[in-house]
């Protein structure tokens, strides 16, 4: 029965999501809205840009580095991968449970400006996943006057 109930709520939260989902695309920003129907849960990032780079941090806290893959299509930057505690051998019962595990996916939208997408710097020290661009330079070329 509780998990009836809990599938039904489940359900209801989804329909509404879709529902804000077709409301906010009047609006350019859906992404929060994409995010929070699908399956996967979305590590938090900062993204950023200095003079020379346009800058993506990820919090990945638990998750093992072969156990991310990183991809890059013309339009966005995408992270994705799996994080898993051990199982205990005994029966668990939570009485607080907000560290999300399981399958993760989170997916970058590039800036106007270019960007080098070929050759990004990547780290991962202490869970957190760090990747750098370097903005391309912006090349002008002369039109002689006939």
């Amino acid at each position: 029965m509780r998990e009836r109930i809990f599938s039904n709520l489940v359900g209801i939260h989804r329909e509404m999501l879709k529902l804000l989902g077709e409301v906010n695309s009047l609006n350019s920003d859906t992404q929060a809205i994409e995010e929070a129907i699908d399956e996967a849960w979305h590590p938090r990032c900062d993204v950023f840009q200095t003079d020379t780079e346009w800058i993506v941090v990820a919090e990945l806290a638990g998750v093992e580095k072969d156990e991310i893959a990183i991809s890059v299509s013309p339009e966005y930057l995408r992270i994705s991968g799996n994080r898993s505690f051990p199982a205990k051998n005994c029966p668990l019962c939570y009485y607080n449970m907000e560290i999300e595990t399981g399958h993760f996916e989170r997916r970058i939208y590039f800036p106007e400006s270019p960007v080098d997408k070929d050759n990004p710097r990547v780290s991962y020290i202490n869970g957190m996943l760090r990747i750098a661009f370097t903005l391309a330079p912006v090349v002008e070329r002369i039109i002689p006057i006939t």
